[in-house]
């Protein structure tokens, strides 16, 4: 019989490496354990508890959100992709800018 109940000792390290902090008893903070203590590089996301869900929050991702049925799910949802990368727009190249104005109409 496996003594670590089918998880390798890869997958192991790979979750000592997330950082769990609580803020609420139904929010948590992810960081990335490898990085130092200040460094906001290592800010990865949120967990939420929301009724029998788990919502998912990750950085970098912030207009997705992903749902699932148990916190250690939703803690794995962070070791199966990488963080989001930044590319920045080549050089001389127009850069789009989006924004959105909403206005609120006052009736006499």
């Amino acid at each position: 019989m496996n003594p670590n109940n089918d998880v390798s000792d890869a997958e192991t390290e790979r979750v000592s490496q997330l950082g769990i902090l609580q803020l609420t008893p139904t929010e948590w903070l992810v960081r990335d354990a490898g990085r130092p203590e200040g460094d906001p590089a290592a800010l990865m996301g949120i967990i939420k508890q929301s009724h029998d869900a788990y919502e998912v929050t990750k950085l970098g991702v912030l207009t997705t959100r992903w749902f699932y049925s148990s916190f250690e799910h939703a803690r794995a949802s962070f070791l199966d992709q990488p963080a989001p990368t930044f590319h920045p727009a080549p050089r001389n190249q127009p850069v789009p800018i989006g924004s959105r104005v909403v206005s609120s109409a006052v009736s006499d």
